[in-house]
């Protein structure tokens, strides 16, 4: 299997993970199943645990890396601001989610000579914040209509 392939590859790890890999999975979280996800901060605990018991301790880390995105996700991981911030959308989805992405696509992106990549983070957030805090807030509310 694949994953048995990522895990067990003394070789490069650039090469452990075959092309036909999925270059990002999306791992969706039903906050009916378990409401704590509810909270962003647990999705972030829940995403230390990920890297920890998950892809540290199996020696995926070379190899992969994460993101999360949730409803109610903030910059500020430890959510000390009340106002709300149309930059937070950059980060938000419809539902609690961990994005997996194979560190090769990562650096593959980084040094694809992308114009000003640096500055990205920062252009999509004035970008959110341009078009607002009601404009953002309703494009991530139609998404759970779909």
């Amino acid at each position: 299997s694949a994953s048995s392939r990522i895990g067990n590859n003394s070789n490069s790890e650039q090469s452990a993970i075959p092309d036909m890999t999925p270059e990002t999975t999306l791992i969706v979280l039903n906050e009916k199943r378990c409401p704590s996800l509810k909270d962003f901060r647990e999705l972030v605990r829940l995403s230390w645990r990920v890297q920890e018991e998950v892809i540290n301790e199996h020696s995926y880390t070379p190899l992969l890396q994460q993101v999360i995105f949730h409803p109610l996700a903030t910059h500020d991981t430890y959510g000390r601001s009340h106002d709300d911030d149309a930059a937070d959308y950059t980060i938000r989805s419809p539902f609690p989610t961990i994005h997996l992405l194979r560190e090769v696509d990562v650096m593959k992106a980084v040094t694809s000579g992308y114009k000003d990549l640096e500055s990205l983070p920062s252009r999509n957030k004035a970008k959110m914040r341009m078009d607002g805090v009601a404009l953002c807030k309703r494009r991530l509310e139609d998404c759970k209509d779909v």
